[in-house]
């Protein structure tokens, strides 16, 4: 859909500019796909490249500030995430990026993760995640990036990028570091709801439709990690269903716009 939404609006440079979505639709499925912790963070960074490139040479009037915003965000949140990779591995004994072996070895307790460990690693996953999301107050690029991407740009920043984020919570921080999960639900829950209310404010005095369905994701993805931390399964299978929900709305919107 994002490429047919393409067809008349892309005009010049069109070879890099499909070459960049092809290239983007790689990222985002070996994200998805990735059991090994080495092969999912080199998905989740060449994933940033071509959204760079699209939002920065396809994009609107401020197109530059927007992809370099975009670009900055990611980048922290995945530098301290492969920080944590790291030190999981090394916790492992050095012997494999594998995702279900390391979840096995906590499980056993051949790793053993001490309280103020898990917190700190558990909060470099989570940050990540978070900005991906993006959780209030780490939403600030999102508005920005959705209003200068080309349109087919937006549809994917709704419809799956933004996935990644609420995907990575529930992946990686409740299953490797269940205790400090619990811990800071009810702070995560606060910082939820709050983007599910200033999301929902700031969305409805909008002038530019754009930024009022972006100012709208932030308030549909609150609702996504309200789900996730309320650790039941009504909130995990609505946020999943809210996951597509978004995804297909939000996507579908934008192309109208």
């Amino acid at each position: 859909l994002a490429v047919l939404s393409s067809w008349d609006a892309i005009k010049e440079r069109t070879k890099e500019y499909y070459a960049f979505m092809l290239l983007l639709e790689t990222g985002m499925l070996g994200v998805f796909i990735s059991l090994d912790f080495f092969m999912f963070y080199v998905f989740w960074e060449i994933m940033l490249v071509p959204m760079y490139f699209l939002i920065g040479v396809w994009g609107g009037e401020r197109r530059i500030y927007a992809a370099i915003k975009f670009f900055l965000y990611t980048m922290v949140g995945s530098v301290l995430m492969l920080v944590a990779i790291i030190s999981l591995y090394l916790m492992n004994g050095s012997t494999s990026f594998d995702f279900l072996e390391i979840l096995r070895n906590i499980q056993n307790g051949q790793i053993v993760l001490k309280p103020p460990q898990q917190h700190w690693l558990f909060l470099a996953f989570f940050f990540a995640f978070a900005i991906k999301v993006p959780l209030f107050p780490f939403h600030t690029w999102l508005p920005d990036a959705h209003v200068e991407a080309p349109t087919a740009g937006s549809v994917i920043l709704a419809g799956v990028l933004l996935k990644m984020g609420t995907y990575g919570i529930v992946r990686f921080c409740l299953p490797l570091f269940p205790e400090s999960a619990v811990t800071f639900a009810p702070y995560i829950s606060v910082l939820a709801i709050i983007g599910i209310i200033y999301g929902a404010l700031v969305a409805m005095v909008q002038p530019d439709v754009k930024k009022l369905v972006a100012y709208s994701s932030v308030s549909h993805l609150g609702f996504v990690v309200l789900g996730i931390f309320a650790f039941n399964i009504q909130g995990l299978e609505g946020a999943m269903i809210q996951m597509v929900n978004h995804g297909i709305s939000t996507g579908g919107l934008f192309l109208m716009v």
